[in-house]
């Protein structure tokens, strides 16, 4: 019984120094799920011939210097982190980079805060007409169209990782409206998207380290008791 206390004991210890810090949730349960330095990697398709197919990646250069308000009320006041976008072999995307205008057809955000996702897409709704929004996969997705001609639909999609807040798949695609076929494409989808087996356990721990601390203490006082009793 020692034995299999002192190892529960030391597993608990363990899960806390796994867990890295994090800056203290507002009270709707916001916070930042991305940080300074952080570097995303994409890979960019397309049915354009004009529109290159190749790797590109994402760097955070400076966090907002705003807080996230709280209580969080309006969409628009989500701040957001400075980004610059560059090539796989180190070179500035420049003006390329405007292929990214779609996303301010879905809310204009390249990242946001995690932990409430439920409340962003209240926020968001009635700042969009045609919109779609949903969570699946570890996405939160919102799909935005409008017809074109009378044949043709454009749609925007933007899915964020909710693990991270940060943009995930990014896709402008024209279809046809008379048999739902798509005719044309550009669709950048990050390379590794968080979550799943050890990455959801330490997210896990992470929203929960308080209960992780108090089942510690619980635990070193069983101990104690156990073993004064012997």
């Amino acid at each position: 019984m020692k034995r299999a206390l002192n190892m529960i004991f030391v597993l608990a210890i363990v899960s806390m120094f796994m867990v890295s810090p994090v800056a203290a949730a507002t009270s709707q349960g916001l916070e930042w799920g991305v940080q300074f330095g952080d570097r995303f990697d994409f890979t960019m398709t397309s049915t354009d011939e004009d529109v290159p197919s190749e790797g590109l990646y994402v760097n955070i250069t400076d966090m907002p210097a705003l807080a996230i308000p709280d209580p969080l009320t309006d969409w628009n006041a989500i701040p957001q982190p400075d980004i610059d976008f560059w090539w796989q072999n180190g070179t500035s995307m420049g003006i390329t980079a405007l292929i990214f205008i779609g996303i301010f057809f879905v809310g204009g955000k390249f990242t946001l805060p995690i932990g409430n996702f439920t409340l962003l897409e209240n926020l968001l709704a009635p700042e969009l007409t045609g919109e779609d929004i949903n969570t699946a996969g570890g996405l939160w997705t919102v799909e935005w169209s409008m017809d074109t001609t009378a044949t043709e639909e454009a749609k925007i999609t933007a899915a964020y990782s909710t693990s991270d807040g940060f943009l995930a798949d990014y896709r402008i695609e024209t279809w046809s409206t008379l048999n739902d076929t798509l005719l044309e494409s550009i669709e950048v989808t990050r390379e590794t998207i968080p979550g799943g087996g050890l990455d959801d356990i330490l997210q896990l721990l992470e929203d929960n380290i308080l209960y992780v601390g108090i089942g510690v203490a619980a635990i070193v006082i069983i101990g104690l008791v156990v073993c004064k009793r012997k």
